[in-house]
């Protein structure tokens, strides 16, 4: 990665910003860590998952998905899987998301602070996004959270769970090989 000279990058760069795999914290290019295989295959299946179900509703995308959360201080999000309906973009993005999805999935790596995730969730839901749902492999849970309540739902791989309006699913059924 190329580095940048040390200023803080404003939403003027959003057009121009370098490749990589990072985050911008208030301006700061945030360094993340290369997943594993067993989070990239997890990714791909829900993405195959929510392509086939809702392709003719809306566009699905994976791999640390660029979401603007705030254009002063720059903050970008970097989502593991998002789904945004067609009632809120009518052509396939392109670029960093300035909408917010209708679902975000983020698979919990071993070394993501449960603070770290805590911070996304809540940025996530500043913008608006109705459900974040966080897939733990190694104890076999799930997370749901839905904008505006205070409960998170816990459920296990076996669990049914409705990811969008009408569209339920075990994740077991959507992991399996």
């Amino acid at each position: 990665m190329k580095v940048l000279e040390k200023r803080k990058l404003t939403y003027k760069d959003i057009d121009k910003l370098p490749e990589g795999h990072y985050e911008i914290i208030d301006g700061e290019i945030v360094e993340m860590t290369p997943t594993g295989f067993e989070h990239g295959d997890l990714e791909g299946k829900f993405f195959i998952f929510l392509y086939n179900k809702l392709k003719n509703k809306g566009f699905a995308s994976v791999g640390e998905v660029g979401i603007l959360i705030s254009k002063k201080p720059l903050r970008i999000r970097g989502a593991d899987i998002v789904y945004i309906s067609k009632k809120k973009v009518k052509e396939k993005p392109k670029g960093i998301l300035e909408v917010a999805p209708d679902l975000i999935i983020e698979i919990i790596s071993p070394n993501n602070t449960v603070s770290e995730i805590s911070e996304k969730i809540e940025d996530y839901f500043k913008i608006d996004v109705p459900k974040v749902i966080l897939i733990e492999p190694t104890t076999q849970k799930v997370f749901v959270y839905q904008n505006g309540e205070k409960d998170i739902k816990v459920f296990s791989f076996d669990d049914e769970i409705e990811f969008i309006e009408g569209l339920k699913a075990k994740v077991k059924d959507i992991i399996k090989d």
